[in-house]
């Protein structure tokens, strides 16, 4: 009883291979997705990148053979070819020349009719696909730090990632927001109390046994993946894909969608040349700005890829 009559019918007239229980992070994502897809007024801008000065750059600073570098060098060759660590530092700029874009909005019709926070902190999330499931760890204000730095952060935090148990991560990440939503007395969060409660009571998956002996300070905690105030999803980095349209993550108001790395026919000087492409995929919320807000972080990004060493080579004290 009570069950969506479609799949009731399809139970029964369909043979079934396996029934498998949503865990606790899919059912958050679950919820989390549906919440935003059904409030909120998605607009998507998607550009393709020539990306050949950012890949040429690359090659010029490995032309060098290894033996002649010492440890640093090496590793800054490395650097060179780590190109989600350069986009993220790239979005991170130019979000510092865009601020309406960068934070969260609290959209409330009939009590003030709403507020978009623009944050100071630029607390960018990538995406991280593990065994279990894709986790958003969180890498702070990348536009104070060296390239370098944020390529050891984010290669740590995937690094923890991948021995994190997400139900585990998840369902702390889900009692921290019930203890906020109960002093907010924010009835909106009654779904989510429910799936939690529920999930304490009665769990529908087992934890990971291979992550058991896994050590605490080698896990994510939840505030890696709580406070972001944009997304980069990195589906280049997985697999062979030109293009995603990203769903918003509430209450973010933006978040980018990145294919892969990939040779292109393009007209140069009136001529078909082969050329490096990237496709960049903008999904805004609709309700925070108009779509022209964001022509100027497409300016800056086109400038950090036709110019890599304004990053590559940026330094704190540095302008941004």
């Amino acid at each position: 009883m009570f069950r969506d009559y479609r799949v009731a019918y399809a139970r029964k007239n369909v043979a079934i291979k396996e029934a498998k229980p949503l865990t606790f992070l899919r059912q958050s994502v679950s919820y989390m997705l549906s919440h935003s897809a059904r409030n909120i007024p998605h607009a998507a801008g998607i550009t393709h990148f020539d990306v050949t000065p950012l890949v040429e750059y690359g090659k010029e600073s490995t032309s060098k053979k290894a033996e002649d570098l010492d440890d640093k060098a090496l590793y800054r060759r490395s650097l060179h070819r780590n190109f989600s660590a350069f986009f993220l530092k790239a979005i991170a700029h130019g979000l510092r020349h865009t601020p309406s874009l960068n934070g969260f909005l609290e959209y409330s019709l009939y009590r003030n009719g709403g507020t978009l926070y623009q944050a100071e902190d630029i607390n960018l999330s990538f995406t991280v696909h593990t065994n279990w499931g894709v986790v958003r760890p969180i890498v702070r204000n990348a536009h104070l730090k060296t390239i370098e730095d944020v390529s050891n952060e984010m290669r740590t935090l995937a690094r923890k990632a991948r021995r994190t148990d997400p139900d585990e991560l998840y369902f702390k990440a889900a009692r921290t927001y019930a203890g906020y939503a109960l002093r907010e007395l924010d009835l909106r969060a009654v779904p989510g109390l429910w799936m939690w409660m529920r999930s304490l009571f009665f769990p529908r998956s087992k934890a990971a046994p291979d992550l058991a002996e896994v050590a605490e300070d080698e896990k994510l905690q939840v505030e890696d993946i709580l406070g972001a105030t944009c997304t980069l999803a990195n589906i280049g980095m997985m697999v062979t894909g030109h293009q995603t349209v990203t769903v918003i993550i509430p209450p973010e108001v933006l978040m980018f969608g990145i294919g892969d790395l990939h040779l292109a026919p393009m007209v140069v000087n009136g001529e078909v040349v082969p050329r490096w492409v990237v496709t960049f995929c903008m999904t805004m919320d609709h309700r925070a700005f108009d779509a022209g807000e964001a022509f100027p972080l497409y300016r800056y990004l086109k400038s950090y890829i036709n110019e890599p060493s304004l990053l590559y080579d940026w330094k704190p004290g540095d302008e941004i």
